[in-house]
């Protein structure tokens, strides 16, 4: 894995360097990619790290397999965790620091047909496997 000294970050965030550390531990296959500007995507992959009696959020982008994280609180855990594991698709834009500034979770959702399906009366509409 690359060091973040070898990319301009130097020591200025050791939290980066030891959520790096922690990466590198249990997900050896995900790679640091420094983001000198921050930047966004959706998750391909996340993981919750508990490290020094904090808890992390630590996400890696799809294409571009960006690692960021986002400290959380364990109020945060019991309210979004199912909702990060189970969501299929979360956006997340990050800063510089590699630190998770916004986060949204995009779920498929289908929409009702304005008008019942040919041959179907609205009555019968409930019962339809959509």
């Amino acid at each position: 894995m690359v060091e973040l000294d070898q990319h301009g970050l130097g020591s200025e965030d050791e939290l980066l360097i030891e959520i790096q550390g922690c990466i590198k531990q249990c997900k050896p296959k995900w790679i640091f990619c420094p983001c000198p500007q921050g930047g966004q995507g959706l998750i391909e992959d996340s993981l919750f790290i508990v490290r020094r009696h904090k808890i992390f959020w630590v996400v890696q982008l799809c294409k571009t397999n960006a690692i960021a994280f986002r400290e959380v609180s364990p109020q945060f855990m019991e309210i979004f965790s199912e909702i990060i594991v189970g969501s299929p698709r979360i956006f997340v834009e990050f800063d510089r620091c590699h630190r998770i500034t916004e986060w949204i979770t995009l779920q498929d959702k289908v929409c009702c047909a304005d008008k019942p399906p040919q041959g179907k009366s609205p009555s019968t509409l409930a019962q339809l496997e959509f």
